[in-house]
């Protein structure tokens, strides 16, 4: 009986094999088409989350790039913007120059026939005059030369004042403004005054003659003369700086 039942057993396994392989083969596709399925699933999640995390970081990028666009177009158009401006011209510079300018500009002598009497003197420096005997300074030079002698403008320039010298007691007076804080001043000199306040003159012009009106020095042994001096802001500076005469000796007096 066992070997009827071997028999049929293995007769079943002849007749039916192939179809039991082949469920088995099925099977084990089946499998596989399942793993590779999950895995394509889990690849294709992962590849969206780095598309997901690309294109945050484009965002990210894309926001920093419009940033720095922005601040570059700021800094373009300041840069710009400076360029434009123009530099503000340095008053006091050209105010310095000026006055430079005029002081070394070139004086016409006061008087064409003259000569050195009395050279400038400040204060350390006092001399002594005949006429009172006292010693004072000189803040200007006496060029001596004879009464009516022509007394011109050193440069050109506008009439400040006319009339006597009651502070200094140097006489007759002129006092010419040549602008840019220069300023001469003719004294000493005759009553009869060419030029009245205000009058625009010019280089070499007339403006009256050499007197000897000078309370201080009318009996100085140079005897008649013009009084000059030279200011600048106020303050008196040598005028043998600026004009030159023969020195006068006393054995020559006219």
């Amino acid at each position: 009986m066992n070997k009827n039942a071997n028999n049929k057993a293995l007769n079943f396994f002849k007749k039916e094999g192939f179809y039991v392989i082949l469920f088995v083969c099925l099977c084990i596709v089946a499998a596989v088409a399942s793993i590779t399925a999950n895995n394509k699933s889990k690849i294709a999640s992962k590849q969206e989350a780095v598309q997901k995390e690309q294109a945050n970081a484009g965002n990210v990028n894309g926001g920093n790039q419009k940033k720095y666009d922005g601040a570059l177009q700021v800094k373009k158009e300041n840069i710009a913007k400076t360029k434009e401006l123009k530099p503000v011209p340095n008053i006091k510079s050209v105010a310095t120059a000026a006055v430079s300018s005029s002081v070394n500009a070139q004086f016409a002598n006061p008087v064409a026939n003259g000569l050195l009497a009395r050279a400038y003197s400040k204060e350390i420096d006092s001399v002594v005059f005949k006429t009172d005997g006292s010693y004072r300074t000189n803040l200007g030079v006496d060029i001596q030369a004879k009464t009516g002698e022509p007394v011109v403008a050193v440069m050109d320039g506008i009439v400040k004042e006319v009339g006597t010298d009651v502070v200094g007691q140097n006489g007759n007076m002129v006092v010419i403004d040549h602008q840019n804080g220069l300023v001469t001043k003719y004294t000493s000199l005759s009553e009869k005054i060419l030029v009245k306040k205000g009058d625009k003159i010019s280089k070499k012009q007339q403006i009256g003659t050499v007197g000897n009106s000078s309370l201080n020095s009318y009996k100085e042994v140079y005897g008649s003369h013009l009084h000059f001096e030279v200011l600048q802001n106020n303050t008196n500076i040598d005028p043998a700086k600026y004009i030159k005469y023969d020195k006068y000796q006393s054995t020559k007096t006219k």
